[in-house]
């Protein structure tokens, strides 16, 4: 009797293990699963247990992973075709549109009609908008691709907002009956890129006009790990406006569709802010929308001149 007791252990000990090997298979399994779900691997899985429904439910897995890992492939190279043909296609467009423009300013305008010279005036402006638009798309197509350069130079960025402010002066004043313009006069020198940095400028000046009323102030704000630059207007009371989505690509509050503005000048500046390691964010506090430009400290340093 005493054999048929060890029989018996023996055969509970070869399930012990079995159900402890199934299990830590098992296990192994569902963590390559995870990994595959989540996008941390694209390897195919691995063989688990010996049974044939675990051979087939692997086989079924892995042709589902070499399915994913080819649909993938092939929205990577679509989308980077699709950012080539923009880029092209706006290229294209600037040319006979600079050249358009460059004619209609040519044109001898003494003798026309005054119901002449409103047209004209309108195809003039029509045609500056739209190739400001094929501007801002073939800009777009640059950030995207992955090898958009930026040539840094040593610059100060209190000067170039100053001269970006004074660029827009009339537009400013003409927008708002309050403007405040509150920066150091202490001389800060940024390695960075002139040309980017100044198109953030514009475009976040160029936002208050679309955005702002009654009140417009530009402020630095200094601490020891970064300089932050505010911009903050006001807005109508009854204005909608989604906050989160300011600096999405499709995003148009209403003022936007009103004035014929694209929407995108601020999904470029943030683009541009990350290119720059800058950081740029908006809040909007009751009937105040304000934007934060950070500049962290690895990113500039002070002199004096």
């Amino acid at each position: 009797m005493i054999w048929i007791l060890y029989i018996s252990i023996g055969i509970n000990l070869l399930l012990i293990l079995a159900w402890i090997f199934y299990y830590r298979e098992l296990k192994d399994m569902i963590l390559q699963v995870k990994a595959i779900k989540q996008g941390n691997s694209r390897t195919p899985l691995k063989r688990v247990g010996v049974s044939k429904r675990h051979l087939q439910l692997v086989e079924e897995v892995n042709e589902l992973v070499d399915s994913f890992n080819q649909t993938s492939k092939e929205n990577k190279r679509m989308a980077k075709q699709s950012k080539e043909m923009i880029a092209s296609i706006s290229h294209d467009f600037r040319t006979p549109l600079t050249s358009m423009i460059g004619y209609i300013q040519m044109m001898d305008t003494s003798e026309m009609s005054a119901r002449d010279l409103k047209y004209l005036t309108i195809i003039e402006e029509r045609t500056q908008l739209i190739s400001s638009l094929i501007d801002e798309f073939y800009l777009l197509s640059l950030l995207d691709a992955d090898d958009y350069k930026v040539q840094e130079e040593a610059v100060n960025p209190i000067t170039l907002i100053q001269e970006q402010v004074a660029q827009y002066y009339e537009e400013l004043t003409a927008a708002f009956d309050d403007i405040n313009i509150d920066l150091t006069e202490e001389r800060i020198v940024l390695q960075t890129s002139r040309i980017d940095f100044e198109r953030i400028i514009q475009n976040l000046i160029k936002n208050a006009f679309t955005h702002g009323t009654q009140y417009f102030h530009i402020r630095l704000e200094k601490q020891e790990e970064r300089l932050r630059f505010v911009f903050e207007n006001k807005i109508l009371e009854d204005q909608k406006m989604d906050v989160t989505r300011l600096f999405d690509r499709n995003y148009q509050s209403e003022p936007a569709r009103q004035r014929d503005s694209s929407g995108l000048g601020l999904a470029i500046a943030k683009q541009l802010s990350e290119k720059l390691n800058f950081s740029l964010n908006a809040q909007l506090q009751g009937d105040l929308l304000q934007f934060y430009l950070d500049i962290y400290l690895d990113s500039w340093k002070i002199r004096n001149f």
